[in-house]
């Protein structure tokens, strides 16, 4: 896996990032290009080696199972982990200040855990949106380069308060103001302080034009691709559409997707669109979502059964820096139903549909054509599978590995 990338003598790239986010795979592609010095990490560890604590905590609470299970990496030598549990003892402050504020503090709890760490061997340290925190400011100034990867558009917090402001009782009725103002603090620091902005979408290249200081020199557009997707053959339900998010939320496009639903039931009474992932009891309470199936959070196998099942994958979101969903959706031949704001690769016509933003009509009509004619069904399958191939996990990261390499090289030719 992840072959060919050519290697480089030392190991000098470290990998911080809080979470499991995308199966540690920008840490797995380093190690495989011979590159990765180290993944710097909260709570995590080798295949078949989860400590004694976390596995009686497993089996005294059977929910910890899943998270517990996306926290083993694989395909990186041991000795290269440097886990720390701290962060996510740290994890009760997102009860005491605003979820954004709490996400920085755990961050340094992070720098604060790793910072006298040796960074001998370091010329390069890969990062999520400034995970971390001073602990790469601290790495700066010994002259080690950063690169940052973008997860989310820099004004996400105006989206969701918008949204918010739009629908009102479907969330908390108002968004912390300090939320914006710590995010917006953190992207403009990164935007500074990076020398690579990594962007899994040209949405996310555009969103942080308007940031001062961006240098657009120091964009490359990386995009995710299929990472760990669980493949069945398809058993496809005509006019069963699909959304799946880890939170279904107003950013996520449900009040609009609720309004295509109920069209959908006066027009097309077979199609059902459900919804797999967290929803709020307000929002699985309100009228207008009487509609949607809510499947709830789904495991692995479950939700692979529902990618197998499903005629359409519909995502009207609002804020993603490139919603890797859809990409799981095109790896099972899903036509595609999406907005620009979705961060995604699908082309108008050809894997799906791109739908205007707060439409809900034009979401059922969308659906409609595609249950309808199940000639450009199958053509918009073909193209999607086809697609989905071009942005295989060996793809996106030959292209992440050769940023990294350019940049190393930047720094030997100085």
């Amino acid at each position: 896996m992840f072959e060919g990338y050519g290697k480089l003598k030392q190991r000098r790239v470290m990998m911080i990032q809080q979470g499991a986010r995308r199966n540690y795979i920008y840490a797995r592609q380093l190690e495989a290009a011979g590159l990765l010095h180290s993944l710097v990490c909260d709570a995590a560890w080798p295949t078949g080696k989860v400590p004694l604590p976390v596995k009686l905590a497993e089996r005294l609470v059977p929910r910890f199972a899943g998270p517990v299970a996306r926290r083993n990496v694989r395909g990186i030598e041991p000795s290269r982990i440097q886990a720390s549990l701290l962060p996510n003892a740290a994890s009760f402050l997102k009860y005491l200040v605003s979820e954004e504020m709490a996400f920085a503090l755990i961050d340094e709890v992070l720098a604060t855990t790793f910072r006298k760490r040796s960074l001998k061997g370091v010329d390069v340290i890969v990062n999520y949106l400034g995970n971390g925190g001073s602990f790469l400011k601290y790495a700066k100034r010994r002259g080690v380069k950063i690169a940052t990867d973008f997860i989310s558009l820099p004004n996400y917090w105006e989206i969701l308060a918008t949204e918010r402001s739009l629908w009102p009782g479907w969330e908390p009725e108002k968004t912390s103001a300090s939320n914006n103002i710590v995010y917006q603090k953190r992207v403009s620091d990164l935007v500074s302080l990076s020398d690579v902005y990594l962007c899994p979408s040209k949405n996310v290249a555009d969103a942080l034009a308007d940031i001062p200081g961006f240098d657009v020199s120091r964009v490359r557009t990386v995009p995710y691709g299929v990472s760990g997707v669980k493949l069945l053959a398809p058993r496809t339900q005509r006019g069963r559409v699909l959304l799946a998010a880890s939170v279904a939320s107003v950013t996520k496009g449900i009040p609009y997707l609720a309004q295509a639903a109920r069209i959908l039931k006066s027009r097309r009474p077979e199609v059902e669109i459900v919804v797999a992932g967290s929803a709020s009891a307000a929002i699985r309470a309100r009228p207008e979502t009487c509609d949607l199936t809510f499947l709830g959070v789904l495991d692995r196998e479950r939700m692979a059964d529902e990618f197998a099942k499903a005629d359409i994958f519909c995502l009207p979101s609002l804020a993603e820096g490139s919603a890797t969903v859809i990409f799981e959706a095109m790896a099972f031949s899903i036509p595609i139903v999406t907005t620009a704001s979705s961060g995604s690769v699908v082309k108008d016509g050809v894997e799906g549909y791109i739908v205007p933003e707060r439409d809900g009509v034009a979401i059922a009509n969308a659906i409609m054509r595609i249950v309808d004619d199940r000639g450009l069904r199958t053509a918009m399958s073909r193209s999607a599978m086809e697609t989905a191939a071009r942005y295989s996990d060996e793809n996106c990261g030959t292209a992440f590995v050769s940023v990294i390499r350019e940049l190393l090289q930047e720094i030997d030719a100085q």
